[in-house]
């Protein structure tokens, strides 16, 4: 398969995402946290059956370190759903949704001592 094919795919993936939660949130103004906490709940059940085989594979991460990460980085995006109820843009908004990722590459390097 050549490597444009994924990448498009990716890229259409994300488009289609923003387009929809945007038209959502126009209608449902504070559904931001709604959809993240499902979000969550998907990626955690999919997480449970085919990255720990329903907890038969040990984690390559410490629950410990792994639990401080993922409230952290669940507190950063319930935050960032609050900022949908200041009639911002949503280009704008994903800007601050992506910051989140460089606050949880932070988080790594501080607690797992990663570089």
């Amino acid at each position: 398969m050549h490597p444009s094919i994924p990448i498009s795919m990716v890229f259409l993936g994300c488009c289609s995402n923003v387009i929809f939660l945007e038209a959502l949130v126009k209608v449902y103004p504070n559904s931001g946290n709604t959809i993240t906490f499902f979000a969550f709940l998907f990626n955690c059940i999919e997480g449970l059956f085919f990255t720990t085989k329903l907890l038969t594979k040990k984690s390559a991460i410490p629950v410990k370190y792994y639990t401080v990460m993922v409230a952290f980085f669940f507190v950063v995006q319930t935050l960032n759903n609050y900022t949908l109820g200041f009639n911002i843009a949503m280009p704008l908004h994903m800007i601050f949704r992506a910051g989140s990722l460089i606050a949880n590459l932070t988080l790594g390097v501080i607690i797992l001592k990663r570089s």
